[in-house]
């Protein structure tokens, strides 16, 4: 469950949950989450994931009322993704973690970005220190600090009863853009077109969806890892990375290089953006694929597993590599893998649409799969545009034909079918 500009609502009686993984966009929200009285006897699992919004703001946030015990939670989660905008102060996390509001908490996973100040408070927390014994693992994440090598020493092994090795790792990170919208004074990350993210986390690897995020307008571009895993250490557990992100037209994945974390047979979900050919890596568990401005990769079909059961196409006309779908190939490569099972195409701020040629051939693949839809959409505002009218107007034309062209296909049982109120999309489930 994902919640977008809400306050958590529930105050009074709720369902018994013993388990919740949900996302918010601020941390004065969770704090409202973990006052809830209903939950504070019955939740045992609590996993949070902070997302990036607008109403994450400077606002100091208050924990003085944060006076509910929650005497059964024996596992936390907090979790901030690769590019995400927002510093947690630690003393917030900590005042939530502490015996005081988890008593019983056994397990922790925080993924959180910081300030190099706090990281002498890290190092002598109760949460690596008091009776409990919890089990942390962790990611933390500082912004262009060139002192970050000196900082390592600070940065504890885990809870003395639950040792870990570390490894730190320096992102280099691009960051670029071609519209002033994307550049604001609002944005903490503006710092020209390249900044630095060091990072240094536990092993296992502990957050599933870290690298999965798509942000146009940032990419990583290197790598170099500085603190290295323990030659002592003789065996870690399987890594918990499930999805991953690959950016750019010629740089490899270069998350693959990070010790212990992007394992082959481990990554089910793969975002590939602004790409022409196809990772030269070999996913055995690839099950769902993202492509974003990278419609070109599946020209080589063939280099990617049989095993994909789930394709995304996004295509944005005014971001890069952008080019327009050679229908025909497209169509013949997404045939081929067998097991494909479902196809949605999102097409953004097109100047034309698609030609009544093309909509015969798409209405016959589509039939193919189990799931299928095709959307038109707009990224930027256009209301002042009379243009984009009399282009939506197109778009709407479209939909209906290649509603109708699919409609007109045999079936044994007529497909379900929906199309959106401003009939700028379709899906279908045959």
């Amino acid at each position: 469950m994902e919640y977008y500009g809400t306050r958590w609502p529930i105050t009074t009686a709720i369902v018994p949950l013993t388990y919740l993984r949900l996302g918010l966009p601020t941390i004065d929200i969770l704090v409202h989450l973990i006052s809830t009285p209903s939950l504070s006897n019955t939740l045992r699992q609590l996993h949070v994931k902070v997302r990036n919004s607008i109403f994450n703001t400077q606002t100091p946030i208050s924990t003085t009322n944060l006076s509910i015990r929650m005497v059964n939670l024996h596992t936390f989660t907090l979790f901030q993704k690769f590019f995400s905008e927002l510093t947690i102060e630690w003393t917030v996390f900590e005042t939530l973690t502490s015996s005081n509001v988890m008593p019983v908490l056994r397990r922790a996973n925080v993924s959180i970005f910081i300030n190099a100040n706090d990281l002498n408070r890290i190092s002598s927390s109760p949460l690596f220190t008091d009776h409990r014994h919890v089990d942390v693992n962790f990611a933390f994440n500082l912004i262009n600090c060139p002192q970050y090598i000196k900082l390592t020493q600070y940065i504890p092994r885990g809870h003395r009863f639950h040792p870990r090795d570390i490894v730190g790792a320096t992102f280099v990170v691009n960051h670029w853009s071609d519209r002033s919208e994307w550049l604001t004074d609002g944005d903490p990350f503006r710092r020209g077109r390249q900044y630095d993210h060091h990072m240094w986390y536990t092993l296992p690897w502990a957050f599933d969806e870290f690298f999965h995020e798509y942000v146009p307008y940032k990419c990583i571009t290197k790598i170099q890892v500085f603190e290295a895993p323990s030659k002592k250490m003789t065996t870690i557990n399987q890594s918990s990375l499930r999805a991953l992100d690959a950016s750019s037209q010629t740089l490899p994945l270069p998350i693959c290089s990070l010790p212990y974390v992007a394992l082959s047979d481990c990554i089910e979900t793969l975002h590939l953006s602004y790409r022409n050919r196809p990772i030269r890596i070999h996913l055995s568990a690839l099950r769902n694929m993202t492509l974003v401005n990278s419609v070109n990769c599946l020209n080589n079909c063939s280099s990617f597993p049989p095993t994909i059961r789930s394709i995304r196409i996004l295509l944005f006309h005014t971001y890069p590599n952008y080019v327009e779908p050679n229908w025909p190939i497209v169509l013949y490569s997404l045939s081929k893998l067998r097991q494909l099972s479902s196809l949605r195409v999102f097409m953004y701020d097109l100047p034309k649409t698609v030609d009544n040629r093309n909509c015969e051939m798409i209405a016959n693949v589509a039939s193919s799969f189990s799931d299928f839809g095709f959307y038109f959409r707009y990224k930027f505002d256009t209301s002042d545009g009379s243009e984009y009218e009399t282009i939506f107007k197109d778009h709407r034309k479209f939909i209906k034909q290649l509603c109708h062209d699919i409609l007109q296909l045999s079936f044994d049982k007529p497909p379900y079918y929906s199309i959106e109120d401003d009939s700028c999309g379709l899906a279908m489930w045959f």
